[in-house]
C-alpha cells in the first residue's frame, strides 16, 4: 500500500473519531478530554525524544505531570463553560474559580520551573542544564497549552463550528500544498528546513483553505439551517491568515526534527508519522483562531 493511500486512510479514520468526539457531549466531552491527554503522553515523549543529547535530556516524568495537569485545568474551566451539559455543583464551582478567583496555568507554569531547576541542581550534572531545563519547560507550553485552547475554542456559542473551521483550513492547506506541491511544484520555496517544498505548493494550500472555508460555511448552514457567524470576506481573509499560520506550525516542528536529525517524530500513524507530524499546524492555529475571537469579542462584535 503506497504513503499517499495509507494517509488517505488513516485520515478517514481520525476525522471519524475527531467528529464523534465533538458532537457526544452526555459523557460532559470526556472522550475529548482523554483524546486529550493521550495526544499529550504520545507528543511530549516525541518531543523530548527530538530534545535527547549527550550531555543532557528533559526530565519526561516532570513534563509529562504538568502537561497533563495544565490540560486538566483547561477541563475543568471548560467545563463551566460550554453550553451543553450541565457538570455537577462541585464541578462548576471549582471551574468559576479556576477562571475568576484564582489563574492557575501561570502558577503551573512558575511551580515547573522551580521543579525542574530543582531537580537539575540535586539530580543532574552541571553540562548540559540550560539545555535540559529548556527543554523540559518546552512540553507543556508546546502541547498541553495549546491543546488546552481546543477545549476554550470548543466552548464559545458556536464551538463546534469554529473547531471545523479551524480544522479544515489547517487540513486542507496542508492537504493542498502536499498535493499541490507533487502535482505542480517546480520552484523551491528555499527554506533550509523543508528543501522540498515549493511555492506552488504553498499557493495551492492557501487557495484550498479559502475555497474550503466557503464550501464548509455553505454545508453547514445547508445542513444545521443555522447561519455561521463569519461573513465571505472575514472568512477569505481569515483561511488566508490562518493558512499561512499553519505553515509556520509545520516548519516548527520540521526545524525541531532536522536540529535531532530524526525524519518522523514517531510511526504512530500510518502514512503520517507520528502524532506531532499530524498535529504540528494546529498546536499553531487553535491558539490564533480562538484569541482572534476573544480580541473580536471585545469589541463588540458577535462570536
Amino acid at each position: 500500500m503506497s504513503e499517499t493511500t495509507l494517509r488517505i486512510l488513516s485520515s478517514i479514520a481520525l476525522v471519524a473519531v475527531y467528529v464523534f468526539m465533538i458532537f457526544h457531549s452526555e459523557w460532559y466531552y470526556i472522550e475529548f478530554y482523554l483524546f486529550g491527554v493521550g495526544l499529550i503522553f504520545f507528543g511530549v515523549k516525541e518531543l523530548y525524544a527530538f530534545c535527547k543529547r549527550e550531555d543532557s535530556k528533559p526530565f519526561l516524568g516532570t513534563g509529562l505531570f504538568f502537561s497533563i495537569l495544565i490540560f486538566t485545568v483547561y477541563y475543568i474551566q471548560f467545563l463551566g463553560l460550554q453550553f451543553n451539559v450541565t457538570p455537577p455543583t462541585a464541578i462548576s464551582e471549582l471551574s468559576k474559580i479556576l477562571r475568576e478567583s484564582f489563574h492557575p496555568i501561570p502558577f503551573l507554569l512558575v511551580l515547573l520551573l522551580i521543579t525542574v531547576w530543582v531537580l537539575q541542581i540535586f539530580k543532574r550534572p552541571l553540562d548540559g542544564a540550560l539545555f535540559s531545563a529548556s527543554a523540559t519547560m518546552l512540553g507543556p507550553l508546546y502541547l498541553a497549552i495549546p491543546v488546552g485552547h481546543f477545549l476554550l475554542l470548543l466552548a464559545f456559542p458556536f464551538g463546534a463550528y469554529y473547531i471545523f473551521l479551524v480544522s479544515t483550513i489547517t487540513f486542507l492547506s496542508d492537504a493542498g500544498a502536499y498535493f499541490g506541491g507533487r502535482w505542480f511544484g517546480k520552484h523551491s520555496a528555499g527554506l533550509k528546513i523543508s528543501p522540498k517544498k515549493t511555492w506552488e505548493g504553498y499557493i495551492t494550500g492557501n487557495i484550498s483553505a479559502v475555497l474550503s472555508v466557503l464550501l464548509l460555511n455553505f454545508l453547514w448552514e445547508h445542513f444545521s439551517g443555522v447561519k455561521v457567524p463569519l461573513g465571505i470576506l472575514e472568512s477569505v481573509i481569515l483561511a488566508f491568515v490562518v493558512s499561512i499560520i499553519s505553515v509556520m506550525g509545520d516548519l516548527a516542528e520540521s526545524a525541531m526534527k532536522r536540529d535531532a536529525k530524526i525524519k518522523d517524530s514517531s510511526q504512530l500513524i500510518p502514512g503520517h508519522g507520528g502524532l506531532l507530524d499530524l498535529a504540528d499546524a494546529m498546536l499553531f492555529t487553535v491558539p490564533v483562531v480562538y484569541y482572534y475571537l476573544v480580541i473580536k469579542g471585545i469589541f463588540g462584535y458577535s462570536v
